[in-house]
C-alpha cells in the first residue's frame, strides 16, 4: 500500500536515525534478556506471554532503569537482536516513543517525527494486510492494541497543541521544523488510517451481524483483527470529539454492542472508560442532559466495584483523572438537569464535591467555566496554524469556541430552577403572580416559560436502538402548560422502579457475603 505521507514530510528528522559516530550504549543484562524474550514471544505469537512482558516486565524494567533517562535507542536495540526484525523493531520503537511521552517531557519536535514514522510504518503494514483480505501477522494482546491506536491519537492531540504553542511564541527554529514537516500528524491523515483500519476489518458488518461471514474473515475469523478494528471505531469517537463534531462522533460508534452481553469493550478497563467519557461528554453538548447523566452514572458506578486495572500501567493515573472528570461532568448535567442520582455515587459526591455541587446547583457561572475547563477533552483545532500571519493569532481558540457554547446554554436556563422551585409549591397560579415572585414582569415570565417548556424537552435514548435515537420527553422537575393568564402545574417526582431497589440490594449484600469469606479465609489461613 502507498505511504501516505507527502514529499513535504521528508525531513532530516527520523526519529532514530544516529550519526556513525553514535556513542555505544549498553544495555543491562535484564533488559537484553527483555528483549530476546519478546522477541520470542511475538515470532511463536505466544499472547499470554507477550501480555506478560508488556504489562508487567517492561513496566517493572522501566521503574528500575529508565525511570528518567530513554530507553536503548532502536540501533542498539538492532544491533543486539539483528536489524532484520522490522516488525519487531517497529513494536520496540512504538514502546519506546510512548515512554518518551509519559515521563520525559517535553518532548523534542526530533520524538514527535519519529513517533509520526513509526506510526506510519505500523499502520500502512496493518492496512495492507487487511485490504488485501489477510489476517494480521501482528498478534498482540488486547491490550497493546488499545494502547497504540490511544497513544496514536494522543500523539496527534499534543502535537496539535505543540503546533498552536510555536506559532504563538514565533521562535525561528521551531516555526522552520514545522515548515520542513508539514505532513506529520495532520488531521486527515490521522483520520484516514482510523478508517481504513475500520473499513478494512470489517469490524462493523461484524457487530451488525457476527455470524454473518460470509466467507469472509477478517473481524469475523481472526481477534486481533477484530480488535484493531473495534478500537479504530473508539479512537473515531474520541477524534470527532476532539474536533467538536459530537453528532458525527455518535454515528462513528452506532454499530457497537451495547446490548451484547459481555460487549468488547469491557476486555479493556481504558477502552471502557473512553467510550463512556466521550459519549457522556458528546450527549451533554447536545444538550441531552438525561442521557449525559445516565451514561456517567453506569461507568462510574461500574468504577466502583472493580479493581482489576493494573496500576503499573502507564493508563492507570490518566484513568483516575477520568474517573473525577466524569464526577464533575456529572454534576453540571445534574445542575442543568436534576435526576436521582445512584445511591452508591451519592458517598463520593458529598466527600469530595460537595461545594462544587452546592456552586452549580446556585447557577454560578464562574463555577460552570471552571469545571468545564477541568472536565472538558483537550479540544484540538483540524488545521495548522497559518504560521505567516501570527498576529490576530489565539492558541486556545478551538477549547473557547467549545466552552462559549456550553455557557450560552448555561446562561439560557439560569433563570429555570428559580422559576421551578415556585411552581412547585403549586398546582396552578395566575402569571402575573409567578412574575411576582420571581421579580419578573408578565411579558418577561411568559418568555421564560416558553424557554422552560423548550429547555426541558429532550431527546432520551430507550434501551435499544442506536445511541443517537431518542424520543423526545419533557425531563424537568414540574410539568405545565399554559392556559391564558393560568400556569397549570403537575409536580413529576421520580420514584425508583421496586425492581431496581431490590436488585441494588441483592447486589449489595453479596458483596458484603463475599467480603466476609475473604476475612474468613485470611483468618483460618
Amino acid at each position: 500500500m502507498a505511504n501516505p505521507q507527502s514529499e513535504g514530510e521528508q525531513s532530516d528528522f527520523d526519529g532514530d536515525t544516529a550519526s556513525p559516530q553514535r556513542k555505544a550504549e549498553v544495555i543491562p543484562d535484564a533488559v537484553d534478556h527483555f528483549l530476546g524474550s519478546m522477541l520470542d514471544s511475538i515470532k511463536s505469537r505466544n499472547i499470554p506471554e507477550i501480555n506478560r512482558l508488556y504489562e508487567t516486565i517492561f513496566n517493572q524494567l522501566t521503574d528500575r532503569y529508565y525511570s528518567k533517562t530513554k530507553w536503548p535507542s532502536a540501533q542498539a536495540v538492532g544491533d543486539a537482536i539483528g536489524n532484520n526484525e522490522t516488525l519487531f523493531l517497529i513494536l520496540y520503537k512504538e514502546l519506546y516513543y510512548r515512554h518518551i511521552y509519559a515521563r520525559l517531557n517535553p518532548v523534542s519536535f526530533e520524538d514527535r517525527v519519529g513517533s509520526w514514522r513509526n506510526y506510519q510504518q505500523l499502520l500502512d503494514l496493518m492496512i495492507e494486510q487487511l485490504s488485501d483480505g489477510e489476517d494480521l501477522a501482528i498478534a498482540l494482546p488486547a491490550q497493546w492494541l488499545w494502547d497504540i491506536l490511544d497513544e496514536f491519537v494522543y500523539h496527534y492531540q499534543t502535537y496539535s497543541t505543540y503546533c498552536h504553542k510555536t506559532a504563538k511564541m514565533q521562535k525561528e527554529k521551531d516555526i522552520k521544523e514545522l515548515r520542513e514537516n508539514p505532513g506529520v500528524f495532520d488531521t486527515t491523515k490521522v483520520l484516514t488510517y482510523l478508517h481504513q483500519l475500520v473499513r478494512y476489518s470489517l469490524i462493523e458488518e461484524y457487530l451488525q451481524n457476527p455470524e454473518g461471514a460470509n466467507g469472509r474473515n477478517q473481524a469475523f475469523t481472526d481477534e486481533s483483527t477484530r480488535l484493531i478494528g473495534y478500537f479504530a471505531l473508539m479512537q473515531l469517537l474520541r477524534m470527532h470529539s476532539l474536533l467538536g463534531d459530537y453528532r458525527l462522533a455518535m454515528e462513528t460508534i452506532e454499530n457497537i454492542d451495547f446490548a451484547a452481553e459481555v460487549p468488547l469493550f469491557y476486555r479493556i478497563p481504558a477502552c471502557h472508560v473512553t467510550v463512556y467519557y466521550y459519549m457522556g461528554f458528546a450527549f451533554m453538548m447536545q444538550r441531552r442532559y438525561v442521557d449525559a447523566s445516565r451514561t456517567f452514572q453506569d461507568i462510574l458506578v461500574f468504577l466502583s466495584k472493580i479493581s482489576a486495572v493494573n496500576s503499573l500501567s502507564y493508563q492507570y493515573d490518566q484513568m483516575l483523572k477520568k474517573q473525577d472528570q466524569m464526577y464533575v461532568l456529572l454534576l453540571m448535567c445534574n445542575a442543568l438537569c436534576p435526576q436521582p442520582l445512584d445511591e452508591s455515587l451519592e458517598k463520593p459526591i458529598r466527600e469530595k464535591h460537595a461545594e462544587k455541587q452546592m456552586r452549580l446547583q446556585q447557577g454560578n457561572e464562574a463555577c460552570f467555566e471552571d469545571l468545564f475547563s477541568y472536565a472538558c477533552p483537550k479540544f484540538v483545532a483540524a488545521s495548522m496554524p497559518d504560521l505567516d500571519s501570527p498576529g490576530d493569532f489565539n492558541a486556545n481558540e478551538a477549547h473557547q469556541r467549545q466552552l462559549h457554547l456550553f455557557l450560552q446554554e448555561v446562561k439560557q436556563q439560569q433563570a429555570l430552577p428559580t422559576i421551578g422551585s415556585y411552581m412547585k409549591l403549586y398546582t396552578s397560579l395566575q402569571t402575573s403572580k409567578l412574575a411576582q415572585l420571581c421579580e419578573m414582569d408578565e411579558e418577561g415570565i411568559r418568555d421564560q416559560l416558553l424557554c422552560v417548556m423548550h429547555k426541558t424537552r429532550q431527546l432520551v435514548h430507550q434501551k435499544e436502538g442506536k445511541p443517537l435515537e431518542g424520543v423526545l420527553q419533557p425531563c424537568g422537575e414540574v410539568e405545565f402548560y399554559l392556559d391564558g393568564d393560568m400556569v397549570h402545574i403537575n409536580a413529576q417526582k421520580p420514584h425508583r422502579p421496586h425492581t431496581d431497589v431490590f436488585l441494588e440490594h441483592i447486589v449489595k449484600f453479596q458483596d458484603i457475603l463475599k467480603r466476609m469469606d475473604r476475612l474468613d479465609t485470611a483468618v483460618t489461613k
